[in-house]
């Protein structure tokens, strides 16, 4: 039902939506390339109500033009909670591996599992990466949507969205990282028995822009904590940082190198916004 709901919306277009604990940001593309993409952008007011959210979040959907659009969501990397989950030997339902994520999660951070929605890629027989995200900002989200009308085809934090449209291109020496306004989340990948996400861990930015030599120093830090082969290659999604481009000076001293990964706008184009595979981390608006 919601295939034909989408079929019949796609000559409309769609609406790409992304959540920080400041910024609602919304960019409405249209199903032709012809049509110019609208963005709108509105700021949130700091520890707001679920419901001051949503106003909020709607309020942008209606302003980009997006009233009864299906939205692709993502959170902020500062919205989520990053963690590998080592189940039990003896896992072998959901719901086993649903109560190992939610120890996990309250060990780390000492946060009421209650108030996260948890999402996984459930592994019963391997470690395997979870990600939370607070009830209030889901349910803001999915509230906004509903007041403009629109259709919550799937909400992500950052990460993994980096993660499911990265994967098949990571190995030990190829690790990936999310960059946001003031911290760097790294995924480490170890090697054996086979590529697999040892680690998430996040980096503080001590500056908008730091430099390749900061960046290099702390990579190889992780990798010296989590006992892991630095890698060669950090394929990096989001804004481009000037002195990590190639042709910066530290790009002149041998060490780690860094590759920006194809935006999620210009990986779509050729199979239309509406064509992109199921992600294996996620969640879509009916989903609890």
């Amino acid at each position: 039902m919601l295939e034909r709901w989408m079929k019949r919306l796609a000559p409309r277009g769609h609406c790409r939506l992304a959540l920080s604990r400041t910024t609602v940001t919304v960019r409405r593309v249209g199903a032709s390339r012809k049509v110019p993409a609208l963005f709108v952008e509105r700021p949130l007011p700091e520890a707001g109500a679920p419901e001051v959210l949503a106003a909020a979040i709607g309020a942008a959907l209606e302003e980009s033009g997006g009233h009864g659009l299906p939205v692709h969501a993502s959170f902020a990397d500062e919205l989520a909670r990053y963690f590998i989950v080592t189940p039990a030997d003896n896992s072998r339902r959901l719901q086993d591996l649903r109560a190992a994520a939610e120890v996990r999660l309250q060990m780390l951070y000492g946060d009421d599992p209650a108030r996260w929605q948890i999402l996984a890629d459930w592994q019963a027989a391997e470690p395997f990466l979870a990600c939370a995200v607070s009830r209030a900002w889901a349910g803001a989200l999915q509230a906004g949507v509903a007041a403009a009308r629109g259709c919550l085809v799937s909400a992500m934090p950052e990460f993994v969205a980096a993660w499911n449209r990265s994967r098949r291109e990571l190995d030990a020496g190829t690790w990936l990282a999310t960059r946001g306004e003031r911290a760097l989340t790294l995924g480490l990948i170890g090697a054996a028995p086979r590529a697999r996400l040892a680690a998430v861990r996040t980096l503080a930015l001590p500056e908008p822009a730091p430099s390749l030599g900061w960046l290099r120093q702390q990579v190889a830090r992780m990798a010296l904590l989590d006992n892991l082969p630095a890698p060669a290659v950090l394929l990096l999604h989001g804004p481009r940082c000037e002195p990590w481009l190639p042709g910066a000076t530290d790009f002149t001293e041998p060490g780690l190198t860094v590759r920006w990964a194809e935006s999620a706008e210009r990986a779509s184009v050729g199979g239309g916004p509406l064509a992109e595979p199921a992600a294996p981390l996620a969640w879509s608006g009916t989903a609890q």
